[in-house]
């Protein structure tokens, strides 16, 4: 890939105010100390750090380029020789740029990805899909925003013939804009549910920023339709494209699954129907949930082409991502379901039913959790649900972390024995006290509590 000096200009629309650019540029950074020679340098400014202290720095390591939005802070820099490039503004220069290179393959496959929930595990099965018969770049890990997202389109090369975008957002408006720089193919919501209700306020408002994925989808796009999910079947009740749905509860699903079937914690059985056509397939991990996210990726694939024999075949080779219903089996005796990526109310709950079956004769299941970030003034009350929740599972203990420990334990009324820990260290304590041969822990909670310190702690003791 290079990226000429006409292109960025015509691009971005802006100005060569100095310096020179004798190659194009071979990719594109925001981080001076991760950038690579020859790349091109994009001057973020951001809530803890401005780019354009650190234009000297990139050019110093080999960047043949810089967007900014300041020049004069930065012209004076010893060691500039590449092209500076004045814009309005880098954010939308950057995101003008991924659209620009994007529309520059016609033949290129895009399939969008957004939903509260199984927005990353979908992707991951959607790229395992495709890439069964063709080239595929998908987003990196969760870059999913306005800045990750044209980071991940500019990577594309002559020889991808699939694009598999996940799409996140915090506010109305950013996959509307996120969709009209990436214009995929096709396109899925997986769930509606209670994530960003400090924004959001409830699910009509959660729909309504999903729903801006689909809004100028035409006869020529897919919308990829999960008709278990009430919120995502009205979504496409609006749609003005053509629609294909997938679903476990719904057997009016064109693609759907049945006979689900757990081996251990090891991995799920299940036999999917796309159509007529009927065949038994198996992903890797837990959760049951993730049979619909494995519905979501095939439904995705076939709409892109791909028949049974690929589906099956991209299932098959699919690895669960880490952080994400991970299994750990700890030299303590007990195995511990890492979820600690991020949490909500609708996963935080599905993560402890997964608990929950977990829980065989004598061993014994418990719950390290931290608190559901982002969900405003509903944060108290739907702490005190996921209590009311716990209290019906028959778990043998809660340990809960964070501002809404309190509120999740005292609705758990006495069922279930309960801990209130005031760092990861004394969580770890409890578990190695509690804990023995063969039982089950679940950690999880929203990606500011950083749950996962509570595993490291157990290995540092």
């Amino acid at each position: 890939m290079r990226l000429s000096l006409d292109f960025l200009l015509d691009s971005t629309g802006g100005s060569l105010v100095g310096g020179k650019m004798p190659i194009g540029a071979s990719g594109v950074s925001i981080d001076s100390r991760k950038i690579k020679r020859d790349q091109l340098f994009v001057a973020i400014e951001g809530p803890n750090f401005d780019g354009h202290d650190y234009v000297a720095e990139a050019f110093e390591k080999g960047s043949v380029g810089a967007i900014v939005e300041k020049y004069p802070q930065i012209r004076d820099a010893r060691h500039s020789c590449g092209a500076i490039i004045k814009v309005e503004s880098t954010q939308k220069a950057l995101l003008e740029m991924s659209r620009h290179w994007r529309n520059s393959f016609p033949n290129l496959k895009v399939a969008a990805i957004t939903g509260s929930n199984g927005k990353t595990t979908t992707k991951n099965m959607t790229h395992s899909i495709l890439s069964v018969s063709g080239n595929v770049l998908s987003t990196y890990g969760n870059l999913n925003n306005h800045i990750g997202l044209p980071l991940s389109l500019l990577k594309l090369e002559k020889e991808h013939n699939f694009c598999v975008l996940e799409m996140g957002m915090n506010s109305f408006g950013e996959i509307r804009t996120l969709a009209d720089v990436a214009s995929p193919d096709v396109g899925t919501i997986t769930t509606v549910g209670k994530a960003h209700l400090e924004e959001m306020k409830d699910l009509g408002g959660v729909a309504r920023a999903k729903g801006e994925l689909v809004e100028n989808f035409g006869e020529e796009n897919t919308f990829c339709v999960n008709i278990d999910d009430p919120w995502v079947a009205k979504i496409a009740d609006r749609a003005r494209c053509r629609k294909i749905t997938y679903g476990i509860a719904s057997r009016e699903a064109f693609i759907r699954a049945g006979d689900i079937s757990h081996e251990g914690m090891e991995s799920i059985e299940f036999t999917i129907h796309i159509g007529e056509e009927s065949a038994r397939t198996r992903i890797k991990g837990i959760g049951v949930h993730n049979v619909s996210n494995a519905l979501s990726a095939s439904t995705l694939g076939y709409s892109l082409g791909c028949g049974m024999n690929e589906i099956l075949a991209g299932l098959e080779k699919y690895v669960p991502s880490a952080m994400r219903l991970e299994v750990l089996r700890t030299p303590f005796g007990f195995r511990i379901i890492n979820d600690a990526y991020n949490a909500n109310p609708d996963s935080m709950r599905a993560a402890l039913d997964e608990l929950a079956g977990h829980r065989l004769g004598k061993t014994k299941a418990v719950a390290v959790l931290g608190d559901m970030l982002e969900l405003g003034e509903s944060s108290e009350r739907e702490h005190e649900l996921i209590g009311e929740h716990i209290s019906h599972l028959g778990l043998d203990m809660v340990v809960a972390m964070g501002e809404f420990s309190r509120s999740l334990v005292s609705a758990v009324r006495g069922q279930t024995a309960c801990h209130v820990a005031k760092s990861p260290q004394e969580a770890a304590a409890l578990l190695l006290e509690v804990c023995g041969e063969d039982d089950v822990v679940l950690v999880k909670g929203s990606r500011g509590m950083k749950m996962e310190t509570v595993i490291q702690t157990l290995y540092k003791r």
